[in-house]
């Protein structure tokens, strides 16, 4: 919805026709066709590598501007006088968000070390508050992943970052 109201901003600025277009679509069908497309110059796209690997295979032959924003998992920089309680629900809240599948969800946070400790108890209790289950019953937060494979890829994560020192505060495998 956001980019449909810069859309809006853009056109009641006066934006000459053309030079900002929004177009609604999937990938395989409307992001393909743009990609593609000769009478089309730039395409920016923010999403999955593979998905940015298939755009620029497409622009390639228009020999197209393309930029990007790949893989990502927007970062959070939490400066040393920011509420803490305030942040770790911000996290969880935006973390767990569409079962933590948008690539908006931070899954990343960079704290002073003297106040990692103090983040980590926060952000476990406001992680204790999420109930997983049923989207239709009312006392649940958020629902289940979209397919088995995505569960399974982030199974994958979990133990890679496990293997990799990190160390489970809540959940796991």
């Amino acid at each position: 919805l956001s980019a449909l109201g810069l859309a809006e901003v853009m056109h009641a600025a006066g934006v000459p026709a053309g030079v900002f277009n929004l177009v609604n679509g999937d990938g395989p069908t409307v992001g393909e066709a743009i990609s593609g497309h000769r009478d089309i110059d730039m395409v920016s796209f923010t999403g999955s590598t593979r998905a940015g690997v298939l755009i620029a295979q497409a622009a390639a032959p228009t020999v197209k501007r393309v930029c990007q924003e790949l893989g990502g998992k927007s970062a959070n920089i939490i400066l040393p006088d920011a509420d803490l309680a305030a942040a770790a629900r911000w996290n969880v809240a935006r973390g767990f968000s569409n079962s933590g599948q948008s690539c908006h969800s931070p899954t990343r946070i960079l704290v002073q070390e003297k106040q990692r400790d103090a983040l980590l108890r926060l952000l476990q209790d406001e992680a204790a508050k999420v109930t997983v289950g049923d989207p239709a019953d009312a006392g649940t937060t958020i629902g289940p992943l979209v397919n088995k494979a995505q569960f399974e890829r982030i199974q994958q994560y979990i133990r890679i970052g496990i293997d990799e020192g990190a160390r489970a505060i809540c959940g796991g495998p």
